[in-house]
């Protein structure tokens, strides 16, 4: 019997394998016929309903099996190509799908009603389900979605990474100024916002190389599109302090059509609102030129305290953006204008921690900056599967003024004049052959000039700083990849060349400080490279492997001994993404690298009124390692998203940071000795949607602990930073007529020399807005601040500051609106914050109570 019922069981099981179909095939590029990775392939009943869904391998494959595909359809679609049907009651297998481009008009699978869908590697966020009535941008609808992070200057973080792309209906108009957009564009011209995960933007490497980035995509409403849209308001008011006028305008323009784009935008007030980050270029790589300022001139800060209240400025900012589609490229430019008067004042208490006994500088500032900055980008682009070709010429120049005048222990006035001049041409060419093959061939060129003049007036002297910086960078590489079987193997082979000139001359130096006051520098380097890669795809891990190696010949023009060094510093990634909820990144390097050129200056230079720095006379190398690991996670059938990040890095100089104090004045230095350093930061987030409000939450904490050794005082000093920190916000609908935002931040720190523990010192920031609508017409704003500032143990500083603002609504494109901000007219505020060798403490004037008067117009 039971042999006869084995043999049931057996047959049963060959019955239903015999009774599965595999559902095979491939994925390509109707126009190359080069496979396509990642589209999204689902097989669908007679009912429309999903029986199985995949997506494409490196090499364009799938598989599924199905009992059976009697009345199904094969589904497979894939962003910038035009989605494909096939049904399969009368197909045979392997089957050859041929996607041609043109718009994907996706039929997004709804796991979250009317807010988020999800699709393959595509987040969409329903962007009327997360606004609310005093959203203007869609940056703040932005700050509501879980998992996305927006910045001030309108940054963007997916996940805790910054996202590598910013499209606006799949146009890349603004590069990394995307700022411009999440400012400005007004959120009631977006339908929904797309994040496309593990996005690779260069389509040539779609299937070679492995992205762990992701990209937003803004689609606009039909309203938006292949029209001209722009909004813009005026506001004018009264000052209590300082007293006087106020205004704020802006006006922004927008125009999105089939072949070409543009966004222009003017914004100036007066009122605390800092532009110039507005125009920041958020892909920009460190400039090859590597020059830095030595003058250190600037005006009093303040952390912890929202800028818009310690800001007394007159800003500008115009930026005007092209994009015209020319055959299958594209060409962009990009101009950009900013200026900002700012004043501030402040009296300030520093102490110097010694082992004779602390010393103390007391200081009262009052000072002015007026800066100006030009920038402007050509750029042309061809994006395709088998070539990519982009040619970037950018130019940046910069003035800053500054104007600093000090009374206290050691009165004087200071004067900065500070230009930047900046140009320079980045080319990239990729071909690929085959399908596998990819020469890739890059050039990058920049000049820079940073001359720099520090004028110094005191009772009994006068003291003149003046630098010349300049240098040229040139880079020439060319690569060769092939890709198989899920295994890319590259080698990257190039020539570096820097050239830099340094001249920097102070006449009269404070008798207490000896030594030389002149500098005059040629440094230059000679790199020849080579960067061997190996990426590896197994199922849903990526492994990659970096071992770059280089020799570079220094020549110093007899201010040091010219030397040869060589370099290898390899780094192991990993990438694993078991499923669509969740994944993992982990990293890790060791290497051995040069130090930064800069501290090469034998000679004195005056970095302002009372500091003075000395670099090294020697040339050192160091090394270091790093590990880091980032968790992420996403449900968002649930609408929660989360991450955690953390890095331990270790650093090894053969040099040290010296400080030495000559009466009044304090010298910085370096002498030989071993400085090794620790970092270890971690951080997390978590957020989740609450629907019964149509609102979000946002949990966040982060960790951090640098060690690291100087000298001071002719004594070696051990410092270690600790600080933790924790937030959260929330916000959301109460009722129909009721919104709210609140946002708490609380920060604490400490810091240990030689083992001596300081008390902890923690600050709290408490945000919040309540939106009222007593009527469609009407919108009350109440919003207001709390800060809880530990100056030292046990001893606080509370602050509160409260705004108000009614909105009357003429039609849907006209209201006029009043604010009145500082209601309690604060006026200081104190604070104080520690570094390795001292502490300061501040007083700093705030922004008095303003009224202002505004009209807003909208197309």
């Amino acid at each position: 019997m039971k042999k006869l019922m084995l043999h049931l069981l057996c047959l049963l099981a060959t019955a239903n394998a015999i009774a599965q179909t595999d559902v095979t095939g491939m994925v390509v590029d109707k126009e190359s016929n080069e496979p396509i990775t990642r589209a999204s392939v689902i097989v669908k009943g007679a009912d429309g309903k999903i029986k199985k869904y995949t997506t494409s391998k490196s090499d364009g494959g799938f598989t599924m099996s199905l009992p059976s595909v009697a009345g199904c359809r094969l589904e497979v679609s894939m962003m910038s190509f035009a989605k494909k049907t096939i049904f399969l009651d009368s197909v045979s297998f392997p089957l050859t799908v041929r996607l041609e481009p043109g718009s994907t008009l996706l039929k997004e699978v709804t796991v979250k009603a009317d807010r988020i869908r999800e699709q393959g590697d595509t987040i969409t966020y329903n962007v009327g389900s997360f606004a609310q009535q005093q959203d203007r941008s869609i940056g703040d609808v932005l700050k509501r979605m879980p998992g996305i992070n927006v910045e001030s200057s309108g940054k963007i973080q997916y996940q805790g990474e910054d996202i590598n792309k910013f499209y606006i209906e799949g146009s890349d108009l603004l590069g990394g100024k995307y700022g411009i957009a999440t400012n400005g564009i007004s959120h009631e011209d977006v339908g929904a916002v797309e994040v496309m995960e593990n996005h690779q933007p260069m389509q040539v490497l779609s299937g070679i190389s492995f992205s762990d980035k992701a990209a937003i995509n803004l689609k606009l409403k039909n309203k938006a599109k292949a029209t001209l849209t722009f909004h813009g308001d005026a506001g004018g008011g009264y000052s209590w302090h300082p007293e006087g006028a106020i205004w704020d305008g802006e006006l922004f323009a927008m125009a999105v059509m089939p072949n070409f784009q543009n966004i222009t935008t003017f914004k100036t007030n007066n009122i605390g609102e800092d532009l110039s980050a507005q125009a920041t270029d958020f892909f920009a790589a460190r400039r090859g030129t590597d020059l830095h300022r030595y003058v250190g001139v600037s005006l009093p800060g303040v952390p912890n305290l929202s800028r818009k209240r310690t800001l007394f400025n007159r800003s500008a900012l115009v930026s005007t953006n092209s994009l015209w589609k020319l055959g299958r490229g594209e060409f962009k430019t990009q101009i950009d204008y900013s200026f900002n008067r700012v004043k501030a004042e402040a009296a300030n208490i520093t102490t110097y921690y010694l082992n004779e006994g602390n010393r103390v500088v007391t200081e009262d500032r009052n000072g002015v900056d007026r800066s100006h900055s030009l920038s402007g980008k050509l750029i042309y682009e061809l994006n395709q599967k088998t070539a990519f070709i982009n040619n970037t010429l950018k130019t940046n120049i910069d003035w800053d003024d500054i104007s600093l005048g000090v009374s206290g222990s050691l009165s004087n006035n200071q004067t900065a004049s500070l230009p930047d001049y900046y140009a320079g041409n980045d080319f990239k060419l990729i071909k690929r052959f085959n399908g596998r093959h990819l020469i890739t061939f890059i050039s990058k060129n920049e000049w820079e000039s940073l001359p720099q003049t520090l004028s110094v007036s005191m009772n009994d002297g006068f003291m003149r700083q003046q630098v010349k910086d300049h240098a040229f960078y040139t880079n020439e590489s060319a690569t060769y990849a092939f890709s198989i079987k899920g295994i890319t193997v590259s080698l990257e082979g190039g020539v570096k060349g820097y050239f830099r000139t340094l001249n920097t001359e102070l006449p009269d130096m404070p008798e207490e400080i000896s030594g030389t006051t002149t500098n005059v520098l040629n440094t230059n380097y000679l790199t020849v490279y080579a960067t061997p890669k190996l990426e590896y795809w197994v199922r849903r891990v990526n492994f990659s492997l970096n071992a770059p190696v280089s020799f570079a010949h220094y020549t110093f023009d007899k201010a040091l001994a010219n030397r040869s060094e060589v370099y290898f510093s390899p780094s192991l990634s990993m990438n694993w993404k078991p499923n669509n909820r969740f994944s993992m990144d982990m990293r890790g390097g060791t290497g051995r690298s040069p130090m930064n050129l800069n501290l090469i200056q034998p000679g004195y230079v005056m970095t302002n009124y009372r500091s003075f720095r000395r670099g090294v006379d020697d040339f050192y190398n160091s090394t270091s390692q790093n590990v880091s690991v980032n968790l992420s996670y996403k449900h968002t059938r649930r609408g929660v998203f989360a991450n955690v990040f953390a890095i331990q890095s270790w650093s090894h100089n053969p040099y040290t940071l010296a400080q030495q104090l000559y009466g009044d004045y304090v010298v910085y230095s370096y002498t030989s000795a071993k400085s090794d350093g620790k970092m270890l930061m971690a951080s997390g987030n978590i957020g989740k949607t609450l629907d019964f409000m149509r609102g979000s939450a946002n949990i966040n904490g982060s960790f951090s602990r640098n060690e690291s050794y100087l000298i001071s005082e002719n004594n070696s000093v051990n410092s270690v930073g600790t600080s933790w920190s924790a937030g959260a916000k929330i916000n959301g609908a109460l009722l129909r007529w009721l919104s709210f935002d609140y946002r708490f931040d609380f920060s604490s720190s400490r810091l240990a020399m030689n083992g001596s523990n300081a008390s902890w010192l923690g600050s709290m920031e408490n945000e919040f807005l309540l939106n009222i609508m007593p009527h469609k017409k009407w919108e009350w704003h109440i919003s207001g601040e709390y800060y809880r500032n530990e100056l030292s143990n046990d001893n606080f500083k509370n602050v509160f500051l409260l705004d108000t603002k009614l909105i009357f609504k003429l039609s849907k494109r006209l209201e006029l609106s009043s604010s009145l901000s500082n209601i309690f007219n604060q006026r200081t505020y104190n604070y104080i914050t520690y570094n390795q060798l001292t502490s300061f403490e501040s007083q700093r004037w705030l922004r008095g109570r303003e009224l202002l008067i505004s009209i807003s117009l909208s197309k």
